[in-house]
Protein backbone atom coordinates (compact mmCIF):
# COMPACT_ATOMS: atom_id res chain seq x y z
CA UNK A 1 0.00 0.00 0.00
CA UNK A 2 2.73 2.48 0.97
CA UNK A 3 4.68 1.72 -2.22
CA UNK A 4 1.57 2.39 -4.35
CA UNK A 5 1.01 5.71 -2.61
CA UNK A 6 4.63 6.75 -3.23
CA UNK A 7 4.34 5.81 -6.91
CA UNK A 8 1.08 7.76 -7.15
CA UNK A 9 2.73 10.78 -5.52
CA UNK A 10 5.70 10.57 -7.93
CA UNK A 11 3.38 10.52 -10.94
CA UNK A 12 1.43 13.45 -9.54
CA UNK A 13 4.67 15.40 -8.87
CA UNK A 14 5.59 14.89 -12.51
CA UNK A 15 2.15 15.84 -13.83
CA UNK A 16 1.83 18.89 -11.60
CA UNK A 17 5.46 19.79 -12.32
CA UNK A 18 4.87 19.89 -16.08
CA UNK A 19 1.80 22.07 -15.55
CA UNK A 20 3.63 24.50 -13.23
CA UNK A 21 6.66 24.54 -15.51
CA UNK A 22 4.51 25.74 -18.40
CA UNK A 23 2.12 27.92 -16.41
CA UNK A 24 4.72 29.78 -14.33
CA UNK A 25 7.64 29.55 -16.77
CA UNK A 26 9.78 27.63 -14.28
CA UNK A 27 12.77 25.42 -14.93
CA UNK A 28 11.74 21.74 -15.00
CA UNK A 29 13.43 20.75 -11.74
CA UNK A 30 12.29 23.94 -10.01
CA UNK A 31 8.70 23.04 -10.90
CA UNK A 32 9.23 19.47 -9.61
CA UNK A 33 10.58 20.82 -6.31
CA UNK A 34 7.57 23.09 -5.95
CA UNK A 35 5.22 20.22 -6.85
CA UNK A 36 6.88 18.01 -4.25
CA UNK A 37 6.40 20.70 -1.63
CA UNK A 38 2.73 21.11 -2.56
CA UNK A 39 2.26 17.37 -2.03
CA UNK A 40 4.32 17.17 1.16
CA UNK A 41 2.04 18.91 3.61
CA UNK A 42 2.61 20.95 6.74
CA UNK A 43 5.48 18.81 8.01
CA UNK A 44 7.74 20.04 5.24
CA UNK A 45 10.59 18.15 3.64
CA UNK A 46 14.32 18.37 4.25
CA UNK A 47 16.90 19.35 1.68
CA UNK A 48 18.37 15.85 1.85
CA UNK A 49 15.02 14.24 1.12
CA UNK A 50 14.47 16.56 -1.85
CA UNK A 51 17.85 15.52 -3.24
CA UNK A 52 16.97 11.84 -2.74
CA UNK A 53 13.36 12.02 -3.94
CA UNK A 54 14.10 14.05 -7.06
CA UNK A 55 17.40 12.31 -7.83
CA UNK A 56 19.17 15.59 -8.49
CA UNK A 57 22.45 17.14 -7.41
CA UNK A 58 22.71 19.13 -4.20
CA UNK A 59 23.84 22.26 -6.02
CA UNK A 60 20.91 22.16 -8.45
CA UNK A 61 18.36 21.62 -5.68
CA UNK A 62 19.98 24.43 -3.67
CA UNK A 63 19.88 26.83 -6.62
CA UNK A 64 16.21 26.18 -7.32
CA UNK A 65 15.24 26.32 -3.64
CA UNK A 66 16.90 29.72 -3.42
CA UNK A 67 14.96 30.90 -6.49
CA UNK A 68 11.68 29.61 -5.04
CA UNK A 69 12.38 31.31 -1.71
CA UNK A 70 13.31 34.59 -3.41
CA UNK A 71 10.00 34.52 -5.34
CA UNK A 72 8.07 34.03 -2.10
CA UNK A 73 6.72 30.62 -3.08
CA UNK A 74 8.73 28.58 -0.60
CA UNK A 75 9.83 29.07 2.99
CA UNK A 76 11.42 26.90 5.63
CA UNK A 77 11.18 26.28 9.33
CA UNK A 78 13.21 24.42 11.90
CA UNK A 79 12.14 22.04 14.63
CA UNK A 80 13.37 22.36 18.23
CA UNK A 81 16.44 20.21 18.77
CA UNK A 82 16.80 19.53 15.04
CA UNK A 83 19.34 21.44 12.96
CA UNK A 84 17.69 20.61 9.65
CA UNK A 85 15.58 23.02 7.66
CA UNK A 86 12.15 21.83 6.58
CA UNK A 87 10.87 23.38 3.36
CA UNK A 88 7.23 23.92 2.49
CA UNK A 89 5.01 26.11 0.36
CA UNK A 90 4.83 29.57 1.88
CA UNK A 91 1.81 29.80 4.16
CA UNK A 92 -1.04 31.71 2.52
CA UNK A 93 0.53 31.20 -0.92
CA UNK A 94 -2.90 30.33 -2.28
CA UNK A 95 -4.22 33.68 -1.05
CA UNK A 96 -1.30 35.46 -2.74
CA UNK A 97 -2.09 33.72 -6.03
CA UNK A 98 -5.77 34.64 -5.74
CA UNK A 99 -4.88 38.28 -5.05
CA UNK A 100 -2.63 38.31 -8.13
CA UNK A 101 -5.45 36.85 -10.25
CA UNK A 102 -7.93 39.42 -8.92
CA UNK A 103 -5.54 42.28 -9.66
CA UNK A 104 -5.07 41.02 -13.23
CA UNK A 105 -8.83 40.63 -13.72
CA UNK A 106 -9.47 44.14 -12.31
CA UNK A 107 -7.01 45.55 -14.82
CA UNK A 108 -8.73 43.67 -17.65
CA UNK A 109 -12.11 44.89 -16.40
CA UNK A 110 -10.94 48.50 -16.49
CA UNK A 111 -9.50 48.12 -19.99
CA UNK A 112 -12.63 46.48 -21.40
CA UNK A 113 -14.83 49.10 -19.73
CA UNK A 114 -12.82 51.81 -21.48
CA UNK A 115 -13.06 49.92 -24.78
CA UNK A 116 -16.85 49.73 -24.43
CA UNK A 117 -17.09 53.46 -23.74
CA UNK A 118 -14.88 54.24 -26.73
CA UNK A 119 -16.87 51.95 -29.05
CA UNK A 120 -20.20 53.37 -27.83
CA UNK A 121 -19.00 56.88 -28.54
CA UNK A 122 -17.62 55.85 -31.93
CA UNK A 123 -20.91 54.12 -32.76
CA UNK A 124 -22.90 57.24 -31.85
CA UNK A 125 -20.77 59.37 -34.20
CA UNK A 126 -20.80 56.99 -37.16
CA UNK A 127 -22.72 57.74 -40.30
CA UNK A 128 -24.94 55.19 -42.00
CA UNK A 129 -22.08 54.20 -44.33
CA UNK A 130 -19.66 53.40 -41.48
CA UNK A 131 -19.47 49.99 -39.86
CA UNK A 132 -20.66 49.87 -36.27
CA UNK A 133 -18.65 48.33 -33.42
CA UNK A 134 -20.00 45.18 -31.81
CA UNK A 135 -20.21 45.40 -28.00
CA UNK A 136 -21.52 41.97 -26.99
CA UNK A 137 -18.12 40.36 -26.50
CA UNK A 138 -16.88 43.09 -24.18
CA UNK A 139 -20.14 43.21 -22.23
CA UNK A 140 -20.13 39.43 -21.78
CA UNK A 141 -16.46 39.48 -20.82
CA UNK A 142 -17.15 42.10 -18.14
CA UNK A 143 -19.94 39.92 -16.78
CA UNK A 144 -17.59 36.92 -16.73
CA UNK A 145 -14.90 38.92 -14.89
CA UNK A 146 -17.45 40.05 -12.30
CA UNK A 147 -18.68 36.50 -11.73
CA UNK A 148 -15.25 34.91 -11.49
CA UNK A 149 -13.98 37.69 -9.21
CA UNK A 150 -16.97 37.23 -6.92
CA UNK A 151 -16.35 33.48 -6.81
CA UNK A 152 -12.67 33.95 -5.92
CA UNK A 153 -13.53 36.52 -3.26
CA UNK A 154 -16.03 34.07 -1.78
CA UNK A 155 -13.36 31.35 -1.76
CA UNK A 156 -10.89 33.73 -0.07
CA UNK A 157 -13.48 34.47 2.60
CA UNK A 158 -14.08 30.76 3.18
CA UNK A 159 -10.34 30.10 3.47
CA UNK A 160 -9.93 33.00 5.91
CA UNK A 161 -12.71 31.57 8.10
CA UNK A 162 -10.86 28.25 8.35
Amino acid sequence: MQKELIERKNKLVERLGVFIENEDNMAPLEARIFSTLILTGKGGITFENLVKDLNASKSTICTHLNTLQASGRVSYFTKPGDRKRYFNVTPNRLLQVMNEMLAKWNMQYDIHSDIIEYKKEANSQNTIDAEEFELHFHENYLLFLEEVSNAVNKLKKNIAEL
